[in-house]
């Protein structure tokens, strides 16, 4: 009998222990799934102050993100701010109206109209270039080679440069032969050059989008030219939102462009409402309209990098600038904040605690560098 009672332990044990995993595993998804909808349905409804730092700016300080850190600067020159607060470097120079373009942790500082451009990154100043001709306008790739278009009266030049200032190519153009060239953009790893071009012909205005090959590729292409698409109507911007996706907006639509060698045209889509503004994410282009009618004064549509419309919403903040990383939209002004998910959920409705001029997301998510009119601080939302 003290066997049999025994052995009946042993057989209940051994049931018991497979249910009790059973319900520990259980209870540990059950945990897990409410800890996951926490954080996705998450409203923040206030912010601390991670670090502060006093700042002494000049007029018409602008600032613009630089990998995780800051980018400050004005006509007298530029400065760069990690995410501790911290000053990293100084430049100083003599710019009357600054051009300037940010790619990844890499960017291009000149004159509009004069001769020189400073390459910079987190580390400081990477190269400085004197051009022969005046500049009009710039680009930068994630790797430090800048492109820019020179006018020389009747005829305009485009150049690429490395960091150092070695000439990668260079190609002549006029209004008569292809137009004016009025956006560039290189794709993060150098290789692709797009420019929009601009031609008018009795009146009649059109533009084209070229594509231009750096690499090995494009040596087998007279000028590097790999592929080109014309339209009846101004093209005024075009980027690349990877190494293959480029993206193109006109009047009246806009458009994508596939391919790592030779970007083919992937997706057009129309649009019936005219652009108020466009801003370019991380694997995502955002476009602004003005409200047709309700309460909200903005409608704001996100296209992913395939073409499609991914999210559509309405907002009432008068915004200044408008950023969207890491699957969030950040849209604010001087006084006021929203914050948001890219498939539509808000996070956050307020004020920073002063005059906001520029503020950036880190690496972080929900922490983001601000720059206020006489202070860098790092916020977090909670």
């Amino acid at each position: 009998m003290e066997k049999d009672r025994q052995t009946d332990e042993e057989e209940l044990k051994m049931t018991l222990q497979p249910r009790m995993l059973m319900i520990l595993v259980a209870g540990i998804l059950v945990l897990v799934v409410i800890v996951l909808y926490q954080q996705t349905n998450r409203h923040y409804s206030s912010y601390r102050d991670v670090r502060t730092t006093s700042l002494a700016m000049t007029e018409n300080t602008q600032a613009l993100r630089l990998g995780d850190s800051m980018l400050i600067y004005s006509g007298d020159g530029i400065r760069c701010m990690n995410s501790s607060g911290k000053e990293i470097w100084n430049i100083s120079f003599q710019i009357q109206n600054v051009c300037i373009d940010v790619s990844g942790s890499y960017a291009a500082v000149a004159d509009y109209g004069g001769n020189t451009i400073y390459i910079v990154n987190e580390e400081g100043l990477q190269g400085e270039i004197t051009t022969g001709y005046q500049l009009r306008t710039l680009c930068a790739s994630q790797q430090g080679t800048v492109g820019v278009v020179l006018d020389d009266d009747d005829v305009y030049w485009v150049y690429i440069y490395e960091v150092d200032g070695t000439e990668i190519a260079h190609a002549r153009t006029t209004m008569e032969q292809s137009g004016y060239p009025i956006d560039l953009a290189l794709s993060p790893n150098g290789k692709l050059l797009a420019i929009s071009y601009l031609y008018l012909d009795v009146g009649t205005v059109s533009s084209t989008v070229a594509f231009y090959n750096l690499g090995e590729v494009g040596q087998n292409y007279s000028d590097n030219y790999v592929s080109g698409y014309n339209y009846d109507e101004i093209v005024a911007r075009v980027e690349f939102l990877s190494n293959s996706v480029a993206a193109a907006v006109s009047d009246g639509s806009i458009m994508f462009y596939e391919g790592s060698e030779k970007p083919v045209l992937s997706q057009t889509n129309l649009l019936s409402d005219e652009i108020s503004a466009v801003f370019w994410g991380d694997d995502c282009v955002a476009l602004v309209f003005d409200a047709a009618s309700g309460e909200s004064d903005y409608l704001l549509r996100l296209y992913d990098t395939d073409g499609s419309l991914a999210l559509e919403t309405s907002f009432a903040l008068d915004y200044t600038d408008i950023q969207i990383e890491s699957g969030v939209i950040t849209i604010y002004n001087n006084t006021e904040c929203l914050v948001m998910t890219t498939d539509g959920r808000e996070r956050y409705s307020g004020n920073l605690g002063g005059t906001v001029l520029f503020m950036s997301p880190t690496s972080k998510k929900y922490r983001y560098n601000v720059l206020l009119e006489n202070e860098f601080k790092v916020v977090e939302l909670e």
